[in-house]
């Protein structure tokens, strides 16, 4: 019955009214907001590296005159270039070997066998090099001196290893840079039935020919995408060059842009002329995957769990595995403890005169305590920005049939730039953005939680979405077919089922940030410093039992990071590092 005092004009065009308001916030709402969270992250991804390389264009082009005017410049150029390319032919080189290996591990070795490469993730680069500077240094490197008490070697002064070259930065870089290669090639060979390789060995070809013809090409996609991975960050590498190069005056265009920073007032036009060819690269590196792998149906196997193992076990595989941990995690950890709890870094090995007072110095110096206490609450505040942004455009990435394609799109590129731009360019580029108007936040712990978001959105997105995919849709579509709202659905059914992957993601991202050095250097100040900058402060003035109880410290907090992603993720967690 029409209600008093309403015309059927009038309820009609209430009706249509609410029905247009329905499509509004059904449709254009939620456009808007997946819309502006695109805008924001995108101004505070790809803005400051923008706005950087427009710099180096201002004035026609004047950067790049100063740039060619700079002392040793091919020299950089050159050892930038080496760097990259022999670092990441090493570690594709060996990331493969170890992958293969931990395929021929006997069955009881096995699970500890595929996660032992992977801990050198978890030992933070600055760690692992200073490990390594107390061993190889030239004159006081304890294996140095252990090898000179060699009878063919006794008449060395010193040596034989000068870690103070291109040579170690190229080994050490490579050696850290497995690990990456190892969990993609390692992934591609569990997912890769064994029919092929079965059916090779039926016609008679021995196990050598059938990896290098049979499994060797079937991995080309996983070998290819991480073989630029590495690329970009063997170009990209800060720390290793910085340590080790500044005695030597070895330099890469990531340690001339930090060099500039110690300037006033700054050049950040030289900055980004310097960072423009590593922006290139990155593009050139992207263009060159998607051309090697643009028809990735070649390299399919389709299979069920196979029933044939044509791998057969090896005990030397055991040994190549042992020997990688041994030289990337054992040694240099090994180095930091003896050096920290020792007097002072003589090269001697004497425990009779062991001390913990560098434990004490630090544990009681207040600013080395309030740089340790800056980096748990920068890195528990970025998280705390991280996860829900990161589910936001993780959900948007997964959702086709809600989110239009542009805005995908953009979101898509978002979260892609921060993992393809070397984290001390980034840097660079926020230092620049937000010393000028009208952000100018320099010297505020604001700054370190926007460059921490900015680093981390990517990895943030990616862990997420692995996870937002994993759940598949079938529970979301059930609770709004019993009339849950999509409230209601989210709340009660997909963040329950993605709870485990969430906390795994927060510790993972925990873990990354605390080791985060090279941006942080950029964008530190006096009065916010992180244990990265301080260490490398404590380091340049040549304290170096006070470096290695930092370090130490560095790797503890590291190890209860990986725990908690441990009792959370489960053992794949280490794997998302």
């Amino acid at each position: 019955m029409m209600q008093p005092g309403r015309s059927l004009r009038h309820i009609w065009f209430s009706n249509h009214a609410w029905g247009a308001g329905g499509v509004w916030r059904r449709r254009v709402l939620p456009q808007a907001a997946w819309l502006l969270l695109g805008l924001i992250m995108g101004f505070a991804v790809v803005w400051p590296v923008l706005q950087l390389q427009w710099r180096a264009f201002a004035d026609g082009g004047a950067a790049f005159t100063r740039l060619a005017e700079l002392p040793r410049i091919e020299r950089t150029v050159q050892v930038t270039i080496v760097l990259a390319l022999c670092s990441s032919a090493l570690a594709v080189v060996l990331g493969t070997l170890l992958a293969w290996c931990s395929s021929l591990l006997p069955a009881r070795l096995r699970a500890i066998g595929e996660i032992a490469p992977i801990l050198p993730l978890v030992v933070p680069a600055v760690a692992a090099v200073t490990g390594w500077i107390f061993l190889l240094s030239p004159r006081v490197g304890y294996l140095n001196m252990a090898l000179r008490q060699l009878p063919f070697l006794s008449s060395l002064e010193e040596g034989p290893f000068n870690i103070y070259s291109v040579t170690w930065i190229v080994i050490l870089t490579g050696l850290l840079l497995t690990a990456f290669v190892y969990v993609f090639v390692l992934t591609a060979l569990k997912n890769m039935g064994q029919e092929l390789e079965a059916a090779a060995a039926a016609s008679g070809a021995s196990p050598a020919r059938r990896f290098f013809t049979v499994t060797l090409p079937l991995l080309r996609p996983s070998i290819v995408f991480s073989a630029g991975v590495v690329f970009l960050l063997g170009l990209g590498q800060f720390t290793a060059p910085l340590l080790l190069g500044r005695t030597t005056k070895i330099d890469v265009l990531t340690t001339e842009m930090f060099y500039l920073t110690m300037k006033y007032p700054i050049d950040f036009g030289l900055g980004a002329a310097l960072g423009f060819p590593i922006l290139i690269a990155g593009l050139a590196v992207v263009f060159l995957q998607r051309l090697a792998l643009r028809d990735q149906r070649r390299f399919v196997v389709v299979s069920a769990k196979s029933r044939y193992d044509m791998r057969q076990t090896r005990w030397w595989a055991a040994v190549v595995i042992g020997v990688y941990l041994l030289l990337t995690t054992v040694l240099p950890l090994a180095a930091l403890l003896y050096v920290s709890v020792s007097p002072f870094w003589s090269g001697t090995i004497q425990f009779e005169v062991l001390t913990l007072r560098h434990w004490q110095s630090v544990l009681k110096n207040p600013s080395l305590l309030d740089a340790i206490y800056t980096s748990i609450k920068v890195s528990l505040i970025a998280i705390a920005l991280l996860i829900p942004l990161g589910f936001a455009m993780a959900f948007a990435l997964v959702t086709a049939n809600r989110v239009s394609r542009p805005i995908r799109a953009l979101i898509d590129v978002i979260a892609t730039t921060p993992m393809a731009v070397p984290a001390s360019l980034m840097g660079f580029g926020l230092l620049f953005a937000y010393t000028q108007p009208p952000l100018q936040l320099y010297g505020t712990t604001a700054v370190l939680v926007i460059t921490y978001v900015t680093l981390m959105i990517g990895h943030a997105t990616r862990l997420q979405l692995t996870t937002l995919m994993s759940t598949g849709s079938e529970f979301l579509e059930a609770s709004r077919t019993c009339g849950a709202g999509a409230w209601r659905s989210f709340w009660r059914v997909l963040l329950p089922m993605c709870r485990k992957g969430i906390s795994a993601t927060a510790a993972l991202t925990f873990v990354l940030l605390f080791h985060e050095f090279s941006a942080s250097l950029m964008v530190r100040s006096a009065r916010t410093q992180v244990i990265g900058s301080v260490m490398y402060d404590v380091w340049a003035g040549g304290v170096y039992a006070e470096v290695a109880v930092l370090a130490l410290i560095m790797v503890a907090v590291t190890v209860v990071g990986v725990a908690m992603a441990l009792a959370v993720g489960g053992r794949d967690s280490l794997k998302k590092l």
